[in-house]
Order: C-alpha cells, then structure tokens, then sequence
C-alpha cells in the first residue's frame, strides 16, 4: 500500500540555529548597622541585566493589512503560523530593600523587610506568564515588548515575629510549677504579615484586528483619559473607555504590561504550646495555625480583554480564603 498525504500550510515548531547560552550579570551593595546588643539594620542595592533569553516569536508572521489572505502576506505562504524559540530576550532588575532584624532574646525575635524593585524585560517566559500573551504583538519589533515583567512587584513589605509570653516557669510572670505553669506558661505567638503591590497584566482587543491571522493584538489608546478610576471595584477595575479597538488592519499603540491588578494582603498567625510531661523529655505541643487570618479577599487579575463579556471586572480570587488547623504533636 502506499500513497501521499497533503498537509496545507502546516504549523511549525522551530529553533534557531547557533543560539548562544543565556547570561546575567548581578550586582549588590549592603550595609549593616548593629542597633543595640541584638538588633540589627540592613540596606542594600540588588541589581542584573540578562541578556540572550530564551524568548518565542512568529517566524512567519503575516504583514498587517485590510486586503488580501492573511497566507498572501506572509514571507513564506507556504507555510502556517511558524514558532519560533530564540535568544533574543533582555531583562533588567533594580531594587532597593531593607531589612531590620533581631535574634531571639528576651522571649522576642523578629524581621521586617521592605523591597522597592523594577523588572523590565522583553518577555517573561517563553509560555505566557501573568498578563503575558502568548506571542509578541508584533514579531517584527520586539522593541515595542519591553515593558514591566510579568511578575514586576514594585512594592513589598514582610514581617514575621516569634513571642514567647513572659509568664509560666522561669519567666517574668508566674514563675512557679504546677497548674499555673502547665496552662499558663510556655506560650508562643507567631505572626507573618506580606503586603505588596500587584502585577502587571495586559490589555488585549481579543480579536484579530491586525489580520495577520493571529489574536495577541493590543488595543489603541484614547488620549486624555485616565486609565485609572478613584474607587475601583469587582464590576469595574479600571477606565474601559480608555481603550477602544485599534482600526482594521493595524496594530493597536497600547504597550504590554501598563495595567497593575491588585495587590496582595496576607496576614498568618499561630499560637504554639508545649506541655511537658512527667517523664523526661516527654511533652505534648499543642499547634494553632491560621492561613490568611482576616479573611481577606486577594483579588485576581481583571478581565482585559476589549472583546470579553466580563472587560474590566473581577470575577475571582488569587489566594485562598481563611484556613485554621489543629494540631497535636508528641515529641519524646
């Protein structure tokens, strides 16, 4: 048996030959100042620049136009859409940070940092990440991509804290055995605050206006409105009129990555206390955990696309909602 199959303008996977290997460079600068006997400051400046990243583009993307078959203005119309992995992404990093930490005395020890940072690149990831689209708007000016990172957080502040309360056995209050003690003495409360901006994400038109027979085209921008509202909400994050889609055939002139959904609030909590046992080193430890103690809502990403039923709204959450857990735990 034998024969021949025809296969139409297929789509193609390709790799560029003689890619070199990816490369970054990093630089830092700390300082460190001792407050006191168990205190300490730090400051510091953390910057790279990378460059020859792994980056996807449309090898055989069509020329942007109102007339004629997407096929017919393609460099090579034999061909389908053809992807294309090369190294021709850019990435920059700077950030400023500061952290204040104490070792543990006193029944006290802690850490608080703060991070101000910029990441800038070409692309984020060779898949989409984030706000991303799949591939460039246009492959043929990859210049236009450098935006913020997929993951940019401009903004981000931690804070964790261990306390020993200062009652039970050998401490300020209640220094006594017995009852007291087994109940009273030898509790612990933890705390670990996050609070930070959000990333970045991308307004897309949703459809093929460009008519290069694809769908990661941007919309245009409409001078003299703000894209950001005084009071946003779920039903209306940011000014949709501020985009409309860009003419028939063109691409549209809004950049990648110029929108920021919301940050991030995550507050856990935990108490811990031991009950030692009268058998030598025998205690029972007692664990409460709460995961997001307030219960507060971290809004995912909007809706960006011009050509969606939901543009410009929330219609979820990107962490989880209040967890408590139990936990006993012998230890001997």
């Amino acid at each position: 048996l034998g024969g021949t199959v025809q296969i139409n303008n297929p789509y193609v996977l390709a790799n560029i030959n003689g890619r070199r290997t990816p490369y970054s460079f990093q630089y830092l600068l700390n300082v460190q100042r001792e407050l006191g006997r168990n205190t300490a400051l730090e400051v510091g400046y953390i910057g790279s620049a990378s460059r020859k990243l792994e980056s996807m583009r449309a090898f055989n993307e069509s020329i942007p136009g109102a007339t004629g078959t997407v096929l017919d203005r393609a460099p090579y119309p034999e061909f389908g859409r053809i992807q294309e992995v090369d190294g021709s992404g850019k990435a920059s990093y700077n950030s400023l940070g500061a952290k204040l930490q104490r070792r543990f005395s006193a029944g006290l020890t802690y850490l608080v940092g703060y991070t101000w940072s910029r990441s800038i690149d070409t692309a984020s990831a060779i898949r989409n990440l984030g706000g991303d689209t799949l591939f460039p708007q246009n492959s043929y000016n990859l210049r236009a991509e450098k935006a913020l990172s997929g993951f940019d957080t401009t903004h981000r502040a931690v804070t964790s804290i261990l306390y020993e309360l200062p009652a039970g056995r050998g401490r300020q209050f209640l220094n006594r055995g017995g009852v007291a003690d087994a109940f009273l003495g030898g509790w612990q409360l933890g705390s670990i605050l996050t609070l930070q901006t959000g990333f970045p994400v991308t307004v897309t038109s949703g459809v093929d206006r460009s008519n290069i027979g694809a769908g990661f085209d941007r919309p245009n921008y409409v001078a003299g409105q703000p894209v950001e509202l005084s009071n946003p909400t779920t039903e209306g994050w940011f000014n949709t009129t501020a985009y409309v889609l860009q003419p028939f055939g063109a691409f549209g002139n809004v950049g990648r990555n110029t929108l920021i959904s919301p940050g991030i609030t995550q507050w856990d909590f935990s108490v811990l206390k031991d009950f030692h046992l009268p058998w030598e080193n025998h205690s029972v430890q007692f664990r409460f955990e709460a995961f997001n103690f307030p219960n507060h809502p971290n809004l995912s990403a909007p809706d960006t696309s011009l050509s969606s039923v939901n543009y410009g709204k929330i219609r979820g959450t990107r962490t989880n909602m209040r967890e408590l857990q139990f936990g006993l735990k012998y230890i001997f």
